[in-house]
């Protein structure tokens, strides 16, 4: 079995409430690039350019947490719009379609993008769980990691938001 596809499986299973990871990100405190398509078809690279911080959650329709965290990081979003914070999610569907009528029905403040089966996404960021939520700051170096999704994390966020903007 191809690498991209069982890191997409591995995802799917461990589709849930949050983990306590064993071990850090491997990808933690390092510079990473991130590409994915704009639902209208542009190339988007991300952090984000003149972002001073940049959250970057990594989703899908199926995934229940996934959807349950949506509202959180619109009002993150909402709230530190202006002030140097991009938020954007990278869906991970296989299917476009699925994706478009989601977002249809469910509108965000934020960017969403597309990373057709999240493949070469999930194996170049070592990702193994729906949702994974990463801080990019303005250079690209991965700040934080949060597999999973409850509640008190996305408080967790915002105070590394803040901790990234004071610096």
């Amino acid at each position: 079995m191809g690498r991209s596809v069982f890191a997409l499986m591995l995802a799917s299973l461990a589709c849930a409430g949050p983990q306590v990871a064993a071990k850090p990100s491997p990808i933690l405190g390092k510079k990473v690039d991130v590409a994915a398509r704009a639902l209208d078809g542009r190339a988007v690279d991300l952090p984000a350019r003149g972002a001073r911080a940049t959250v970057v959650d990594f989703w899908a329709t199926w995934c229940e947490p996934c959807r349950e965290q949506l509202p959180d990081l619109d009002r993150l979003a909402a709230a530190w719009r202006g002030r140097g914070v991009e938020v954007y999610a990278i869906s991970f569907d296989e299917d476009r379609a699925a994706l478009d009528d989601f977002v249809a029905r469910t509108p965000v403040g934020f960017s969403v993008l597309w990373e057709k089966g999240g493949g070469k996404l999930a194996d170049r960021l070592a990702l193994t769980r729906l949702p994974t939520t990463i801080l990019l700051d303005a250079s690209g170096v991965v700040r934080s990691v949060h597999l999973g999704y409850d509640r008190g994390q996305t408080a967790a966020l915002e105070r590394e938001v803040r901790g990234v903007l004071a610096e």
